[in-house]
């Protein structure tokens, strides 16, 4: 079978649909502060790294917030929310990761999301459906920069040309084609806009090995 070396996933609203678990920590670092929290900016926020996503925050409401505290009031209660509920896994997820496994296709998750908060969900999928784990707090330019997924093909010790990558916003998409892997993009809360150079597909639920085999052939030509 021709079949890409490695397939590179973003999280949130790719893998898992966390949007909720984030608006509602968003609200609570509000409230924690005697403000209100316009949930609509929620959706400005997809794909950005939190550096970034505390700012658009502060330009939207005209709270000054400190970005440390800001940051890790956000990650505490997404991870206490994670561990409570359970990590809600789109459909197609799960299966395309055991899917991977049972092809011997390499698999790295990249996600804007920091370590505390992303363990909590790789800690809830099956064992071993990760080779590599590369997030927001461990590199130095966060997407839209392609570092993140660069480091991922780095850690799994292939080229970035052999990989697939999974994205579902506009600031991971371009990092993804920025790198140079094959980027796929599924439907997301803050759509990308069309006419990228990428595969727009429905979700991962499409993903079979012989979507994997056919695409990855047409895409060697």
């Amino acid at each position: 079978m021709s079949l890409p070396k490695a397939l590179l996933f973003d999280m949130d609203g790719t893998l898992i649909d966390s949007e909720i678990y984030w608006q509602t920590a968003e609200t609570r670092l509000f409230e924690s502060l005697g403000e209100v929290w316009k949930p609509e900016i929620s959706d400005q926020l997809a794909g950005r790294s939190l550096v970034d996503a505390i700012g658009i925050m502060s330009a939207a409401t005209g709270v000054d917030l400190d970005p440390a505290s800001a940051i890790e009031f956000l990650i505490n209660s997404v991870h206490q929310q994670v561990s409570e509920g359970g990590a809600p896994w789109l459909p197609g997820a799960l299966e395309t990761l055991q899917l991977a496994k049972t092809l011997g296709v390499k698999t790295a998750l990249v996600t804007s999301s920091y370590r505390q908060f992303t363990q909590s969900v790789v800690d809830q999928a099956f064992p071993g459906a990760f080779d590599a784990v590369v997030c927001g707090d461990e590199v130095k330019y966060a997407k839209p920069h392609p570092e993140p997924f660069l480091k991922a093909a780095e850690l799994l010790n292939v080229e970035i040309t052999e990989c697939m990558a999974f994205e579902d916003s506009p600031s991971g998409s371009r990092a993804a084609i920025a790198s140079g892997a094959l980027t796929c993009i599924v439907p997301g809360v803050n759509p990308v806009p069309s006419g990228l150079d990428a595969l727009y597909i429905e979700g991962l639920k499409v993903i079979t090995a012989e979507w994997l085999e056919n695409t990855w052939s047409n895409h060697r030509k």
